[in-house]
């Protein structure tokens, strides 16, 4: 039995069985109280979680607002099961986790704002330019889906980090999210990145953290990506991937221009054949036991930089059938002179496509914005009457006490769909996938999603991804879904705003029966699933209405004890001067 701290107490939601026990305690006998009792002690030690050496506690754990996020005290959670299938263990993931280095602020905005009316006519239409990256910068405030880095996205909860890599033309690698909103170099560069979450799992030895890259863009566009390099294999992982270049070109061909991008394709390949042919026949006799492999431009740049890093990076096939336990192995950074569980994943193709179904059906997004349609008589009229007035009615998330309440359940109905659905590999439909060595995961989108039509709403409302996430308070309700059981499994959660109950969401993925290496123990006394209570989440900063309306009643009844007190003092004040200006004659008080 591993030992166990007695600081780390599970919260145990109590079930109407403990409660008649509880009762029927107090009528029973001193022996059967005392059996009772040691029975409660052997319990507790029973239940409690296992030693820190094999555990996460999150640091720091010093807040009110952390600490109630867990379902065990002192921000603890179990280790995963290392005997889990991969594919079953459950991540949260932080969604387009490199916008959490964007600014918070719009200050540089609106100064260049300010700059650009300050200028003369002819030098506006000069730096015509100017306004596009102003409108860049707008839009990359909108955009920012999380944030702090990815060291407090970590310590907020995540385990899995969507990364969309942009390569310069200078062999950089930064990141995008989008078309339209780039983030800056100056503010982050994959290199950088990947120190913070190395960071971090220095000082987490016993998590394991993954990167998910999806969407890759090269600054060049199309031809950046397309073009190929013929460079030596040093891992045995890599050739999965790369010595089947058929494989690659049908995983494109499921998203892009089939006819342009295989005559590129074929034109590059036979000169890269014909560049390989001569080489190989000058270097035969110093290279015969080194093994070549050709790489996609974007992918041969990635290499480079997590070899830099001494991070893992693996193409999806690798992982396929493994265990956690046997992906902490290739995740190892002890191996390359680090610490902790660290590895990259994606499909080695063009794109670095992700390793997983990402459940975007592209005709059943839930907006947080949208445009009325109804049927009734009522809203059609409405209708009538906005089309009348040149105006326009919307359904937005964060209107919680009309139509948001309606958007609510459209997402929770669209998530339940990605994991609940029967099995399929299209692309369009929702639901796991069917083949899983193809997807090794599967993606729940529990998130705001984004299109031409809700960003330009969202902007009008002056709003941010940001503040629809925290206004609709959808975070928590997600989490309030994990912790019912209304998903069949969880294998990456997708989440914007981690910092707002990413933690919560943590604590309850981790602590689903059969996820911990606790909750695997034979004697099954550990707790676990909805057998502990849910955690206490934050919704607002500030109060609600009926703690202000409790304030309220609270200091308005101080106030009128106060004034009572005052008009009491008064009187008796004047009591006494009259009592002292008074004379008694014959029994009669004459003033």
């Amino acid at each position: 039995m591993t030992l166990r701290p007695s600081n780390a107490e599970p919260r145990r939601r109590p079930t109407p069985r403990n409660r008649r026990q509880l009762s029927s305690s107090a009528a029973a006998s001193p022996g059967q109280l005392a059996t009772t009792l040691s029975t409660i002690l052997l319990l507790l030690q029973t239940i409690a979680p296992p030693s820190a050496v094999s555990a996460y506690h999150r640091a720091p754990c010093t807040t009110t607002s952390i600490r109630r996020q867990f379902q065990y005290s002192e921000c603890y959670a179990p280790s995963l099961n290392p005997d889990l299938f991969l594919r079953e263990a459950s991540f949260v993931m932080a969604h387009d986790a490199a916008t959490g280095y964007l600014p918070l602020s719009t200050k540089d905005s609106n100064e260049a704002l300010a700059n650009h009316a300050a200028m003369s006519q002819q030098e506006a239409y000069s730096s015509s330019n100017s306004w596009k990256a102003i409108s860049k910068d707008f839009l990359a405030l909108y955009g920012k889906t999380q944030v702090g880095t990815v060291y407090d996205q970590l310590n907020h909860g995540a385990r899995a980090l969507d990364l969309r890599p942009k390569l310069y033309t200078n062999g950089t690698i930064g990141f995008h999210h989008g078309s339209l909103i780039d983030i800056p170099l100056s503010s982050i560069t994959l290199g950088n990145l990947l120190e913070d979450a190395k960071q971090w799992c220095k000082d987490n030895p016993k998590e394991l953290v993954i990167i998910f890259h999806s969407k890759m863009v090269h600054e060049a566009g199309y031809n950046g990506l397309a073009s190929q390099v013929y460079m030596e294999t040093t891992d045995d992982g890599y050739d999965a991937a790369n010595n089947n270049n058929d494989a690659n070109q049908d995983l494109d061909d499921m998203f892009y221009d089939d006819a342009l991008q295989q005559n590129y394709y074929n034109d590059d390949q036979a000169n890269q054949d014909d560049n390989v042919n001569n080489d190989n026949s000058n270097n035969d006799d110093n290279d015969q036991s080194a093994s070549y492999s050709y790489y996609y431009n974007g992918i041969a740049a990635l290499r480079g930089v997590y070899e830099n890093h001494g991070v893992p990076y693996y193409p999806c096939e690798k992982l396929g059938n493994l265990t956690v336990g046997e992906a902490m192995d290739l995740a190892d950074l002890t191996k390359l002179g680090g610490k902790g569980y660290l590895l990259a994943v994606d499909r080695h193709d063009m794109y670095a496509s992700l390793c997983g179904k990402a459940n975007r059906a592209q005709y059943s997004l839930v907006t947080c914005y949208s445009s009325h349609y109804a049927t009734n008589d009522n809203n059609v009229q409405a209708q009538q009457h906005n089309a009348e007035s040149n105006s326009q009615s919307y359904m937005q998330c964060t209107d919680r006490k009309g139509t948001g309440q309606a958007k609510l359940n459209a997402l929770r109905s669209y998530v339940k769909a990605s994991t609940n659905n029967e099995p399929t590999d299209n692309s369009n439909e929702l639901g796991p996938p069917a083949d899983y060595l193809t997807y090794p995961f599967n993606q729940i989108q529990g998130f705001w999603q984004v299109d031409a039509s809700s960003v330009q709403v969202g902007l009008m409302h002056e709003s941010t991804l940001l503040d629809d996430n925290r206004v609709s308070q959808v975070n928590a309700e997600m989490v309030r879904m994990a912790y019912n059981n209304e998903f069949d499994s969880v294998s990456i959660f997708s989440m914007d705003n981690v910092a707002l109950n990413g933690n919560a969401m943590f604590s309850v993925l981790r602590n689903q029966c059969d996820q911990s290496a606790i909750s695997n123990d034979d004697d099954g006394l550990h707790a676990c699933g909805q057998q502990l209570v849910m955690p206490q989440m934050n919704v607002s900063t500030t109060l609600p209405i009926f703690w202000n309306v409790v304030l309220f009643v609270i200091y308005g009844a101080l106030a009128a004890m106060v004034l009572v007190m005052l008009v009491q003092a008064f009187r008796m004040r004047n009591k006494e001067l009259r009592d002292q200006n008074s004379l008694i004659c014959s029994g009669s008080i004459i003033t």
